[in-house]
This record gives C-alpha cells, sequence and structure tokens, in this order.
C-alpha cells in the first residue's frame, strides 16, 4: 500500500499516549496513519499524571482539561512508615514552572490525544488532514532503512517516516538498535499493586479524607518506608475527584508469587495488606477498600545508544521505559511527541528524514536518558528531600527547537575545546613574520610605510 498526498507519508505503530500525540503533532503537514493492534480505543490502567514540562506542550495543541477531568495540582504530603508528617509542601506550579502539574485517568488521557490526532481538521482548527486510526492492525517486520512496515495480513505500507510506539515490548526497538539486548525491558525487582475506589465508596468510610475535597487543589499523598526494602505508597484524586488513585509498590522478593509485566495481571488484597502491615493504620484501612487489584511487574530499560535508524525512530516506553518513581513516563511521552515539529519547518522531503531524525536523537535520546537514570537513583531515596531531588530537571524542558539549539551549541563548543591544544601547538611552533618599515623622516614616513604593507600582502 502507498499513501498519496501532500507531505511525508508518516506510519506510527501504536496507538497509545506516544503515537497518539506524535498524530496530532504530524496531521498538520503530512499524511498520518497510526496502526493499533487492539481493536477498540478502550485503555487498561489507572491514573497518570503529566508534569508541568509536558502541560506546557499540550497547551499548544488544543488539549482540553475539562474533557480529561485533569486536576491541578497544588500540594504535595510525604509521610514515613510510623505515620509521621514529614513534609507538607504548599506550591504553584504555574508561577513556578509556568504550567500546572496535572492529575488524570489514562483512560481519558488517552482518549484526548486520540480525538486531537483524529477530530475534522476544521472542528480543531488546524491544517492538513486527520490522521487514519485503523485498529486490529498488527505489525509482524519493519525495514526500517527503507520504511516500509509489513502487516500480519500479507499488507505492505510504504512510508517515509516510520515512528516506533509500540511499547516497552516493542517490536521494532531491537531492529533500530541492531542489539537483541534490548529487545526486552528487564525487571527492576520491584512490582507495584494499583486501582481505583469510586469516590462515593470512599467518602462512604472516610466522609472527610482530605485528598478527595473538592474545595481545594489536588493534593499528593505518599507514604514511604525510607527502609532498605523501597517500599511505597501513593495515592492521588483523578477524574474530577471522582476516583481515588492508589499505587503501592514493593520488592519482589516480598511476594509470594512471580509477577508478569502486565496491565491486567491480578493482584491479592491480603498479601498487599501484609506487605504494607507496618505502614500507618489510616493508609491501610484505605487499602483494605480495594477492589479489583492489579499488580504490575516494573520494568525499565537501560538507556538506548540511539533511538534512530534510517526512516524509523522509536519514541516512549519503546525508546526509554522506567518505572513510575519519578512520575515522568507519561510525559516524556508527550515531549517525543512534541519533537515531530522539526517535521514542520518548511518543505521536508523524504531526502530530509535521516537528517532531521539525527537532530531528534541529539536532543530527545540525551534528555529521556538522564530521566531514566534519575528515576534508577529514586528508588533508594531516604528522605523527602530526596524524593524532589530531580524535579527542577524534570520538569523544566525548552521544547525541540531550543533543545536543538542548545545541544549544537554544545556541540560546538565542545569541538572548539577539543581543537584548542592543537591550535596552541601550531601558534607556539608557526615562525612569526615582522615586516620592518624603512627608516625615512618627515610626515611622508605613515604613506610609505602604508604602502610598504600592502604590497607585502
Amino acid at each position: 500500500m502507498t499513501m498519496e498526498g501532500s507531505g511525508l507519508r508518516v506510519v506510527i505503530i501504536g496507538g497509545g499516549l506516544a503515537g497518539a500525540l506524535a498524530g496530532r503533532i504530524l496531521r498538520e503537514h503530512h499524511m498520518v496513519t497510526i496502526l493499533e493492534r487492539s481493536s477498540d480505543a478502550y485503555e487498561v490502567g489507572a491514573a497518570i499524571n503529566v508534569g508541568p514540562n509536558g502541560a506546557l506542550i499540550l497547551s499548544t495543541l488544543g488539549f482540553d482539561k475539562t474533557k480529561v477531568g485533569c486536576l491541578e495540582v497544588g500540594l504535595t504530603r510525604t509521610w514515613n512508615k510510623e505515620g509521621k508528617l514529614l513534609q507538607e509542601d504548599p506550591k504553584d506550579f504555574i508561577k513556578e514552572y509556568g504550567a500546572p502539574w496535572l492529575f488524570q485517568h489514562r483512560a481519558d488521557l488517552r482518549k484526548e490525544f486520540l480525538r486531537l490526532a483524529t477530530e475534522d481538521s476544521q472542528a480543531l482548527g488546524v491544517d492538513g488532514k486527520p490522521a487514519i486510526l485503523r485498529y486490529n492492525t498488527k505489525v509482524v517486520d519493519v525495514n526500517v532503512d527503507d520504511g516500509v512496515v509489513f502487516l500480519d495480513s500479507g499488507e505492505k505500507i510504504e512510508a517515509d517516516l516510520v515512528i516506533a510506539a509500540d511499547g516497552i515490548k516493542s517490536l521494532v526497538r531491537p531492529l533500530v538498535v541492531g542489539d537483541q539486548a534490548f529487545s526486552t525491558a528487564r525487571p527492576s525487582g520491584l512490582s507495584a499493586f494499583r486501582f481505583t475506589l469510586p469516590r462515593e465508596e470512599v467518602l462512604a468510610v472516610f466522609p472527610e479524607l482530605p485528598v478527595l475535597d473538592r474545595s481545594k487543589p489536588a493534593t499528593l499523598e505518599m507514604v514511604f518506608s525510607f527502609d532498605p526494602s523501597n517500599r511505597s505508597g501513593v495515592m492521588y484524586p483523578c477524574r474530577n475527584f471522582e476516583l481515588l488513585n492508589l499505587v503501592c509498590i514493593v520488592p519482589d522478593s516480598r511476594l509470594k508469587t512471580a509477577t508478569t509485566e502486565s496491565w491486567t495481571a491480578s493482584g491479592d488484597q491480603d498479601e498487599l495488606l501484609e506487605c504494607f502491615s507496618d505502614f500507618p493504620k489510616w493508609f491501610l484501612d484505605i487499602l483494605a477498600l480495594g477492589k479489583n487489584i492489579k499488580l504490575w511487574q516494573l520494568r525499565d530499560q537501560d538507556p538506548l545508544p540511539s533511538y534512530v535508524k534510517g526512516r524509523t525512530v522509536l519514541i516512549g516506553d519503546a525508546a526509554h521505559a522506567m518505572t513510575p518513581h519519578q512520575g515522568q513516563g507519561g510525559t516524556q511521552a508527550v515531549e517525543d511527541a512534541e519533537a515531530f515539529r522539526l517535521f514542520n519547518t518548511g518543505d521536508v522531503l523524504r531526502d530530509d528524514v535521516a537528517r532531521i531524525l539525527k537532530d531528534f536523537d541529539s536532543v530527545r535520546r540525551p534528555r529521556a536518558s538522564q530521566i531514566q537514570n534519575n528515576t534508577r537513583k529514586a528508588v533508594n531515596k531516604r528522605t523527602p528531600e530526596e524524593v524532589y531531588s530531580f524535579s527542577k530537571y524534570n520538569w523544566t524542558y525548552p521544547g525541540v527547537v531550543e533543545g536543538l539549539r542548545r545541544a549544537k551549541k554544545k556541540e560546538e563548543a565542545k569541538k572548539a575545546r577539543k581543537a584548542a591544544p592543537a591550535l596552541k601547538r601550531a601558534a607556539t611552533a608557526a615562525p612569526v613574520a615582522r615586516a620592518r618599515a624603512p627608516r625615512i623622516k618627515g610626515d611622508k614616513r605613515l604613506v610609505i610605510y602604508l604602502s610598504y604593507i600592502n604590497s607585502a600582502l
């Protein structure tokens, strides 16, 4: 199959958060097709946050916080397992970072991203054509150099740009990196119990629970063991305070049964309560309300040597899978999508793709790799200050255009430093030629001297 029209032919493998939002960015100038293997837009999972670095980007794309039921965060509280409040930190994220920190349900966020990718252009107020979204479409192979995508149906799709947003179990990752060691993300040694509770069920037991107080900005409540077990519990509201989201992280060594990397694997409530039995009673009482609990093995990926090869680029979890200890997985997907603005400047042709992907990689890979490393370090946090020690870096991002300018400036400075010793040696070794002026008295001396110099040049 060959796509026809103006702009590049873009195929996005995966219609999750990263793939859908990439479709929104590219649809204004290019022909975009999103290949989604599932049968519909149903999204499993629970709540997800978008940091100020992502919210600032979304504010430029027609993102509708009302449709998503986003809540702006205004307070974080940190407790230890003995029930002592260690830190209560009210914060104006708009004032400090230029955009809010947002809580929402993952399903609502994905639905909005898909709307931005596929809604009628006139209704959305943008140029170009909506992205084509194909469900029940399974990719079995990709020629990453030539931009050819092969489907299980036997269909072959030719593209100028292939975007692999196919998640943590990415089919495309080893094809881009060329190393089977990167074919799958590794277990982190930790797993997460996760579930949501309806507002009315929680308030029936805890009628004045502060975290569900609609009269105030949203609050993030965190309870840490601050010991070698690295256990933690987090709860916050989403969907306009209609749901309370809970995530409890525990070492795999404390679990009775092996876990898997699955959003839908069931977790046992008795085991959850046992793993956190030494946590505050008020926290355990909330955990005791849990239903339909899921147990998710946390995996992360070593930073990759490249996100690009030929006409293909990795984004989202396919590029930089990370655990939730810094809450940056979803926001990095937003930053990845924004980086495709590099393809929206001027008339971009098929021959330009490799060059632009090189620029993409020079900005996105160092940035996301650093956040992967920050996330790993955050696992062993011991104080509230350590919990937020990477916040400024995580939540501060200038966008891909400014990021590319800085990257190129940094590279030029690096080349200059590397060349400096050789230039110094050459300058020291080279003889200095001095032109001697003839001895002439009077006002004509300067004129004759300058004439002498000019004739020597």
